[in-house]
């Protein structure tokens, strides 16, 4: 099973929900992201608790290609870039499951339409690919907007709607600095809670 969280526009959030899914669900990570996001936050991890991330960053495809060789049929993670590109290309189509965090906002919506179109035709080489928004870093008070985008999503076929929603919560930033999970940071916020919330769902559809 390969889980990847996937959006060709950068700033969205994938890194920071990779690294909590991977610490809440002891999965290894393939770090796409040009920023090495994932392998900093390990190095930040590993230097303040001993307890590093398994991180893999390939240079190439072909690397790519033979490190998902190695690993055939383990449960694993892709944080893939915010760019298009070859190596992000793949990662969609070897995915068994793509989450796209989405904030609710117009130029969010853009940047899914735009995602759209690679969306597709991965979905040609891999038909069984099953493709989620997550509706992330969201205004708990801007509920109209959320719903706007709720119903943009729900009128494409090619994606569902996650139930789950992570919220604009400054405890994510604070544990990514300290390389801690958000629930390993404060177990009991509504962060962690939203975080559990989503893993739960996840683990639904594996």
């Amino acid at each position: 099973m390969i889980i990847t969280i996937a959006h060709q526009k950068g700033g969205v959030g994938k890194s920071t929900i990779a690294v909590n899914l991977a610490v809440e669900m002891e999965l290894p990570i393939i770090d796409l992201d040009s920023q090495n996001s994932c392998y900093l936050f390990s190095r930040i991890r590993e230097k303040n608790h001993g307890k590093p991330l398994e991180v893999y960053t390939p240079g190439n495809l072909s690397e790519l290609k033979e490190f998902l060789r190695t690993r055939k049929g383990e449960e694993l993670l892709i944080d893939s870039g915010g760019y298009d590109n070859d190596l992000n290309r793949y990662a969609l189509v070897v995915s068994d499951l793509v989450i796209t965090p989405v904030s609710p906002s117009q130029i969010e919506v853009f940047g899914l339409e735009k995602f759209l179109k690679i969306l597709r035709k991965a979905k040609q080489y891999n038909p069984k690919l099953e493709a989620y928004v997550l509706i992330n870093n969201a205004d708990s008070r801007s509920l109209s907007e959320i719903r706007d985008l709720e119903r943009f999503i729900e009128g494409e076929d090619l994606f569902q709607l996650l139930n789950s929603k992570l919220f604009r919560r400054v405890d994510f930033r604070r544990a990514y600095q300290n390389g801690l999970s958000v629930c390993e940071y404060k177990p009991n916020s509504k962060a962690c809670r939203e975080l559990r919330a989503l893993i739960k769902e996840i683990k639904l559809h594996m």
